[in-house]
């Protein structure tokens, strides 16, 4: 089988075969016999002058950025046992690896391979170099070993370490008989890595082997190093046969005579890793060894042997030289020739501002030839690593390995030119890195303002310019998240206003002030600003607001004209006053941002002033949140009823023909009192006012005037007046006709009432009857009673109303009766001679509208000269 066909991922060298020294001589004779590489017709042989291909170049080499992570995929732990007592009893750690971190143990660690630990324990370097553009990470998996057969209590005995030494990774094994190691590449994001590159043995110690599991193209190596290295058919594994010149006498890049390079390429590379002495139990092709090795029995009971340095694995002292098994292994870039020059060409392409990778570009790689620029090559967009990339340019493909990239159409929506010139100069692969920057094109928005009726241009509109929608670059970075206000605009005093450079994509335009003094225009406008639509023009229109004070008449909302209201702002930039017109109406135009108050300061006339202060607010042009606003503010009046009432009942009175004069006697309204309710009359101008009576009603008494004040108030104020009801009392004497000598004269009686009406006036009334001889003969009763009767008319009403008859000759008042509003009292018995007043007292209520009303006086008569008799005389006096 041909192992040049096997790849290699980490070439590595075993290092050390510690405190035990071989003799040439005992080489086993199956390695002697064995061919060179170049004779097994895997490997070739390659001087310092010749050249090979320059593609594979990659290496991971350590650096100042690489970060170094030891874990493990169950949660093992590297326990760092070895190193820890190895450093402690003999600073073997520091002294075998310099660049060694012995206090931290960031770039070093062990761990005791157990059988449980195979296949999860795990060295990973992340940017340990870059392969067409993208950085690589490095995992070193430990998938499988075989220890030897340690006695108890030194369990540190077999170990595993990984080390850093001169920015090369280093796997060393203690006590195994071997080790496999898979080598696995990664970009950032965690995903395998195609890599192609060299690999060179940095240590490959006397009788130390190693195995390649996959697959390789090519493996150079000097002539001298061919002569020392062979080839076991057998077990397809590689081995260290022979010693070179150096002292422990492996191959190495510093020995002229050592160098071995091995060419790698995919994402993954096993190897197995054989300890020195080995090569004789390895079994078959990449197999184990037959048994592990056992310890000397007396391992613990030599007291005189240290192992380079180190006694005893963990205990300080040993008593023999013991065999202690030990192989490092690691890697080199360099290769014993010389490397074609190759170049990868990676070009980033970025936003000038962003900084973004941007597709959709186009570049031309030219190459001078026969002194000119021809075209050779377009580069490629790589998704993954977010560049353009033109790989394989080789030297010689040009003239001095001249090139030139020239950016020969740019992205969408990006604009700018841009080219470089570069050279293709040094040997194996190099990745030249170049930037060309873009700028994105952008657009411009105009604005005008003009006012809605005359067009005349107005100043100070703002406007906001809003994302509708996320505005992002090509490749999708939000430069303005949807909603976001991507610029702020105000017009200026031709009424315009003006943003360039606004980013490709689609807005809304909003008016967010207007102008002082006018309504902010509630229209937005959406627009795109792209490739076809780059200046865009919006026209917007704004209108004064306006504000209307209506005054009217509440409840007929008659309109009333010459009401003054106090119009004024809080900040004193507007006070003046204003009168309704003949609409009622006040108006005001463009009213200014603030706090604006109203206040009636003079009524019309007939109406009350209404003096609450009133309030609105004007903000972004509009009034109390309306670009119109119209306020009604209504003036009641006066409200006076006037009743027409009866001075005893309260009631009503119909009939009464009333007459109200102002203050200055003129007529302001007259009227016939009805009996349904008050005379109403609205509106009337505070003062004073009369209230006559040029006609009572029948039954009743004219009041007297009344004078009141019309207050300036809203509540109904009521004016009555009172009628006192005009009675009738009707006086009856009641006499015996025979009695009467007609001789003596006609008898004749005096009488008074007296009195005080409801109101407390003393009222008195004076009359007298008079009997004829014609009236008796027709008004004697068959009884022989005449009577005659008086009656007094307008008596207002009273309750205590006195009638009293008059002393007479003759007649002797007897008795006194009357109707149900008369009282009569006797005070004597009667007899000839005494007044009337001394006998009884009579009352009469004229209260109540009494139907009828009479007094009845019986008189006798004493007094006959020639003649006497006893009859008695009745006086009747009716009361209407």
């Amino acid at each position: 089988m041909k192992r040049a066909k096997k790849s290699f991922w980490f070439l590595a060298g075993i290092l050390l075969l510690l405190g035990f020294c071989f003799r040439e001589d005992v080489l086993a004779s199956s390695l002697t016999s064995l061919p060179s590489l170049s004779k097994a017709g895997i490997g070739e042989v390659v001087s310092s002058d010749s050249v090979i291909d320059g593609r594979y170049d990659f290496t991971p080499l350590i650096g100042s950025e690489t970060k170094i992570r030891f874990g493990s995929t169950d949660g093992s732990t590297w326990d760092n046992l070895f190193c820890k007592n190895g450093e402690s009893h003999s600073e073997c750690c520091s002294t075998w690896w310099p660049a060694a971190d012995v206090k931290g143990w960031s770039n070093l660690r062990s761990f005791t391979p157990l059988e449980s630990k195979k296949g999860k324990m795990y060295a990973e370097y992340t940017n340990v170099g870059e392969c067409h553009g993208e950085n690589v990470t490095m995992r070193i998996w430990l998938e499988d070993w075989q220890n030897t057969v340690v006695p108890s209590g030194y369990e540190d005995v077999d170990a595993v370490v990984v080390a850093i030494d001169h920015n090369k990774p280093v796997i060393d094994i203690k006590g195994l008989l071997w080790i496999k190691v898979r080598f696995a590449y990664y970009d950032s994001k965690g995903n395998p890595l195609n890599v192609k590159g060299y690999f060179t043995l940095s240590d490959l110690d006397f009788k130390q082997g190693f195995y390649l599991a996959d697959e390789t193209e090519h493996i150079y190596l000097t002539k001298e190093a061919d002569a020392r290295i062979v080839y076991d058919a057998r077990t397809e594994a590689i081995w260290s046969a022979r010693r070179g010149s150096e002292p422990d006498g492996g191959t190495t890049p510093e020995n002229s005579e050592g160098w071995v390079t091995f060419t790698f390429e995919g994402n993954s590379q096993t190897m197995i890793f054989y300890d020195g002495g080995t090569n004789d139990a390895v079994t078959g092709p990449g197999g184990g060894v037959k048994a592990p090795k056992k310890w000397p029995d007396n391992f613990v009971n030599d007291t005189s042997s240290t192992y380079n340095n180190w006694h005893g694995a963990s205990r300080e002292t040993g008593i023999t030289v013991v065999p202690w098994n030990t192989s490092e292994f690691g890697y080199t870039a360099n290769v014993p020739c010389h490397l074609s020059k190759v170049g990868d060409l990676v070009v980033k392409k970025m936003d000038a501002e962003t900084k973004e990778a941007i597709s959709g570009a186009e570049f031309t790689v030219y190459r001078w030839k026969n002194n000119t620029w021809s075209e050779f090559k377009k580069m490629n967009w790589v998704k993954k690593t977010g560049s353009y990339l033109l790989e394989g340019i080789l030297d010689t493909d040009s003239e001095n390995g001249k090139f030139r990239v020239v950016e020969t159409k740019n992205p969408a929506g990006y604009a700018g030119s841009w080219e470089q010139e570069f050279s293709i100069d040094k040997e194996g692969m190099q990745t030249i890195h170049l930037e060309a920057e873009n700028t994105r094109k952008t657009g411009s928005l105009k604005i005008k303002k003009t006012e809605e009726n005359s067009g005349k241009a107005l100043s100070g509109a703002t406007y906001q310019v809003i994302a509708s929608g996320a505005i992002t670059t090509v490749n999708g970075t939000v430069l303005f998240p949807d909603q976001a206000v991507a610029a702020v605009l105000k017009t200026d005093e031709n009424g315009e206003a003006f943003k360039d450079g606004l980013e490709y994509g689609t807005y809304l335009v909003r008016e967010t002030a207007a102008p002082n003094g006018y309504v902010l225009d509630p229209t937005e406008k959406k627009i795109t600003i792209g490739e076809q639509n780059a200046q865009i023009t919006l026209t917007f229109t704004n209108w004064k607001n306006r504000f209307v004070l209506q005054k009217v008449s509440q409840g007929d909302g008659k309109v009333l004209q010459g009401a003054a209201f106090r119009i004024w702002t809080k900040d004193g930039s507007f006070d003046e006053t204003k009168k309704t017109d003949a609409n009622g109406k006040i108006e005001l135009t463009g009213l200014l941002d603030g706090v604006w108050y109203y206040q009636e300061t003079a009524s019309p006339k007939g109406y009350l002033l209404d003096s609450t202060c009133r309030e609105f607010v004007v903000e972004n042009g509009k009034i109390d949140g309306k670009s119109e606003l119209s306020v009604t503010v209504e003036n009641d009046g006066t409200h006076l009823t006037i009743e027409k009432i009866d001075a005893e009942s309260g009631k009503r009175i119909s009939g009464a023909k009333l007459v109200l004069k102002d203050m200055d006697g003129n007529r302001v309204d007259s009227w016939i009192s009805g009996g349904s309710g008050p005379h109403e009359l609205e509106k009337l101008k505070p003062g004073s006012y009369v209230l006559v009576e040029e006609a009572a009603p029948d039954g009743y008494l004219a009041a007297e005037p009344v004078s009141f004040v019309l207050e300036a108030k809203q509540e109904v104020q009521t004016v009555t007046m009172k009628d006192l009801a005009c009675e009738t009392l009707t006086i009856t004497k009641k006499i015996k006709a025979d009695e009467i000598t007609w001789a003596h004269g006609n008898p004749t009686f005096l009488f008074s009432v007296k009195g005080k009406d409801l109101y407390g006036k003393e009222h008195t009334y004076q009359c007298y009857l008079t009997f004829t001889k014609t009236q008796v003969e027709k008004t004697t009763d068959q009884d022989g009673y005449t009577e005659q009767s008086v009656q007094i008319r307008g008596i207002p009403a009273g309750n205590d109303y006195r009638v009293q008859e008059k002393k007479v000759l003759r007649y002797s008042l007897m008795q006194v009766t009357g109707t149900k509003n008369v009282t009569v009292k006797k005070l004597e018995e009667p007899a000839y001679g005494k007044d009337p007043a001394r006998v009884f007292s009579v009352s009469v209520n004229l209260c109540g509208h009494p139907k009828e009303s009479e007094v009845v006086f019986e008189n006798q008569k004493y007094r006959w000269d020639d003649y006497g008799h006893n009859s008695i005389v009745k006086n009747r006096i009716p009361v209407e």
